[in-house]
């Protein structure tokens, strides 16, 4: 499967790096705290955006990427996201104890870094699924990021006049957010989509394109 290393990819690949080394000298400098203002940006931008944090800026999805490379060179397979997994109220107890694990630490001041155990976990997780149940079921950020980019004001979207029905972007979807429709042709699920232009990447008919909520 051939992609095209289109400008959007580069630039996003320069993004993933920068926000990267942001992330690693907050850590040496015992300033991880201030993530969190990046994060905020991020749930701000997504009504417009939508999960553009995830794709462009995560560090946990710029750790994936050396993992996911080393996996399909080696041709090993990961297991699958578990159905009982993929249960809403497991996505929400997640978030629910995401937020009480950081409230309970700042009001007790115990020094623990939250963001560097979420980024330990989802790595170990990674090496044995795939990385939809992280980005689509497990991950907290992942879930208020979702909320609000259901109606996000831009998005990728999948011209069905265009759509050949291949499945290729289907296959390098990260989070197995494109469906197939009764007529075979695809259609991405906004609040999902990660904004990484992968699957715009591997179509053959130039079918996947960003559009505001207008056109």
């Amino acid at each position: 499967m051939k992609k095209k290393l289109s400008l959007t990819i580069i630039l996003m690949y320069i993004s993933q790096i920068a926000f990267f080394i942001l992330f690693f000298m907050l850590l040496k400098n015992h300033k991880l705290v201030k993530w969190m203002f990046v994060f905020v940006a991020g749930l701000l931008i997504s009504p417009f955006f939508g999960r553009f944090y995830c794709g462009w800026v995560c560090p946990i999805n710029t750790v994936f990427k050396p993992i996911d490379f080393i996996f399909k060179k080696l041709k090993i397979k990961r297991f699958k996201a578990p159905a009982f997994l993929k249960s809403k109220i497991v996505r929400y107890f997640m978030l629910a104890l995401f937020i009480g694990a950081f409230a309970v630490t700042k009001m007790l001041k115990i020094k623990v870094n939250i963001l560097l155990y979420i980024i330990g976990t989802a790595t170990l997780i990674t090496l044995f699924f795939e990385e939809e149940l992280w980005h689509k079921h497990l991950c907290p950020y992942g879930t208020m990021l979702s909320f609000l980019s259901q109606k996000s004001f831009t998005k990728l979207k999948i011209d069905e006049e265009k759509c050949i029905g291949c499945g290729l972007c289907q296959q390098v979807c990260p989070t197995n957010t494109i469906i197939t429709l009764d007529s075979k042709k695809r259609k991405i699920e906004a609040r999902e989509c990660l904004m990484c232009f992968q699957c715009q990447s591997v179509c053959p008919v130039n079918a996947i394109s960003l559009k505001s909520f207008k056109q």
